[in-house]
């Protein structure tokens, strides 16, 4: 171990060989008891440095019952403290739902060697041996949850090894930095909307557990525009309801393709073709059933060359956006399998959640919670996280603690499931920022998701989202204006739209806020955040006559509403200058009470 590590960490976790725990002088912090050494290995090797206590107990105490699990939980953890000492006690900590590990005091040397590998500074062949015979040696513990977990993290750093390894021996495109991706934390950063022109993301390709899958044609090989469309047709029905899509060219009859693709079945199928009309472009895409080859629903669109060279070129996810709700809905009626209707309906749960009703909202939840019974997975379990944050951000629900707690249960499961999704890593990062104000974690995860995935509109919107609340209103404007982009066509533009206005308000640019906030208006005149700032804004500009008439329409909505009511609901922002700013255009327009 080097002098800088020393300096720069508090204590190092070994887990090449038995598990030990030391400070730079070589004094020993290891617990005896083989599982209280088990959960520290876990969480070192953890997201975040993180487990939930529900994951933990079900990993080394999976065959006793909830209560004396919970217990030898405890026990646990007062060992690790215990040993840690009081200077060095707070690197754990644990609340009502989660254990956490403060990994910027620790040193974790399998961490520390894949560091090395990824920058070039070992050969991954240098750490397989190690990986192989001593990665997380000499437990000895009973239990079959855990040894499938030990089984399972010894493949998969052995695996990271061998890839970085191969990736060494291949010619491969140079690797973008986050730094090229608009996505450091340093406040020299690319603005986001340079930066996230760039696509990382890969077509999605049928693997070997691949039941089913949407079939994509498409006309000839070189037709560059409608091999956007398709780039993202596939990325966008991975994101809005993980289903899998299989890929030919060059109009391929469907029996071909059928026979092409094997046991893999193809309920529908996805036709793209391109026609030059001048200087335009003219994309059509046709739904056609996987059987016979019957189209269920077609469209077209012009697209001029100003359009094409906008960066991402946002006018195409419209026509995107509707293609991917009627493949939900005609996936439900030719499901031959639970999975392939589960897809269908997740992605019309998510549309129905963004109509922001008392009604829709509801519904949306109830299929979200007969999905998560019936084939739960890490996408459902998230956007049913993310329906929570609705029903506290809109006021529906009269305990707000109940749907908080009930959120980051679900955020958690989520992560547990995929924490390399980037729509998980999303939304469960919005969570962690919007109700839990932890812009930390948050950031880190937005981080994560939006390098593999720099055209994700949701989470560009949502890091906006999270930036406005902690206070830096450049990135968040930043962020807003290029999620705006992205989103403009879409169904949801206006969810976009009212980021923008809560972005630029808060920034103090009424203006501009004014103007995103009435072009969401028109496609929700009773969203109350939108109205919120709405008056804000107008008030701070002087505009008495706007401000009494949007007063009137959140009366309708929220007729207890106060700027009191706002800061004892929890509020995100309020204590920055924004959020002080917005809180004085409210008083302005008479939401003080006496």
């Amino acid at each position: 171990m080097d002098a800088n590590h020393s300096r720069q960490h508090d204590l190092d976790i070994f887990l090449f060989g038995p598990l030990a725990v030391q400070d730079g002088a070589g004094n020993q912090f290891t617990p005896k008891n083989q599982k209280s050494k088990a959960v520290l290995a876990m969480l070192a090797l953890a997201p975040r440095g993180s487990r939930s206590r529900v994951w933990l107990r079900d990993k080394l105490w999976s065959d006793r019952g909830e209560d004396q699990a919970s217990a030898s939980l405890r026990q646990a953890l007062l060992d690790i403290r215990k040993c840690f000492g009081a200077d060095m006690k707070d690197i754990l900590s644990a609340d009502k739902y989660s254990v956490s590990l403060d990994l910027s005091r620790v040193r974790v040397d399998a961490i520390d060697l894949m560091n090395k590998v990824e920058h070039g500074e070992v050969a991954p062949p240098i750490g397989l041996d190690a990986i192989s015979e001593h990665f997380l040696e000499g437990f000895d513990i009973c239990d079959p949850e855990f040894e499938s977990w030990l089984t399972l993290e010894r493949q998969i750093w052995e695996q990271r090894l061998v890839d970085h390894g191969r990736d060494g021996d291949a010619e491969t495109t140079p690797e973008m930095s986050p730094d090229a991706l608009g996505l450091s934390r340093g406040p020299s950063s690319p603005d986001p909307v340079i930066s996230a022109q760039m696509n990382v993301s890969e077509p999605i390709q049928p693997t070997q557990a691949a039941t089913w899958a949407i079939g994509v044609q498409s006309g000839m090989a070189g037709d560059a525009h409608a091999g956007l469309l398709i780039d993202k047709l596939t990325r966008n029905l991975r994101e809005m309801g993980r289903v899998p899509s299989v890929r030919t060219f060059e109009n391929q009859p469907l029996s071909q393709m059928r026979s092409e693709f094997g046991r893999v079945e193809i309920p529908l199928v996805l036709r793209v073709t391109e026609l030059n009309q001048g200087p335009s472009v003219r994309l059509s895409v046709e739904l056609l059933t996987g059987n016979d080859g019957v189209t269920v629903w077609s469209s077209s669109q012009a697209f001029g060359p100003d359009d094409f060279a906008q960066p991402a070129c946002p006018a195409l996810n419209g026509l995107v956006s509707h293609a991917v709700i009627q493949i939900g809905r005609h996936l439900q009626r030719q499901a031959t399998s639970p999975q392939m209707a589960g897809a269908g309906q997740l992605i019309e749960c998510i549309y129905q959640m963004f109509g922001l009703s008392v009604n829709e909202l509801s519904s949306a939840e109830d299929k979200l919670a007969h999905l998560l019974k019936v084939q739960p997975n890490a996408q459902t379990y998230a956007w049913m996280a993310f329906a929570k944050s609705f029903q506290v951000g809109q006021r529906f629900t009269p305990d707000a603690a109940a749907q908080i707690s009930e959120a980051q249960y679900y955020a958690t499961r989520a992560l547990e499931e995929d924490e390399f999704d980037p729509l998980v890593l999303s939304l469960a990062a919005h969570i962690h920022s919007y109700l839990f104000s932890e812009f930390d974690m948050a950031a880190s995860l937005f981080e994560r998701a939006l390098k593999i995935d720099p055209e994700q509109a949701i989470g560009w919107d949502l890091y906006a989202t999270m930036s406005a609340y902690a206070g830096d209103t450049r990135k968040s404007l930043a962020m807003a204006s290029w999620a705006q982009h992205l989103g403009s066509n879409t169904p949801i533009s206006y969810y976009f739209d009212t980021t923008k206005c809560i972005a630029a308000a808060l920034a103090g640019n009424h203006t501009a806020a004014i103007e995103a906030g009435e072009k969401a208006l028109v496609q929700r005149p009773k969203f109350n955040s939108i109205l919120r700032y709405l008056i804000s804004s107008h008030a701070h500009l002087g505009n008495v006559q706007m401000v009494e008439s949007l007063r009137q329409k959140l009366a309708e909505i929220e007729p207890d509403f106060s700027t009191e009511v706002l800061r004892g609901s929890g509020y995100p922002g309020l204590a920055t200058e924004g959020g002080r700013q917005f809180l004085l255009g409210l008083s302005k327009a008479g939401f003080d009470r006496d």
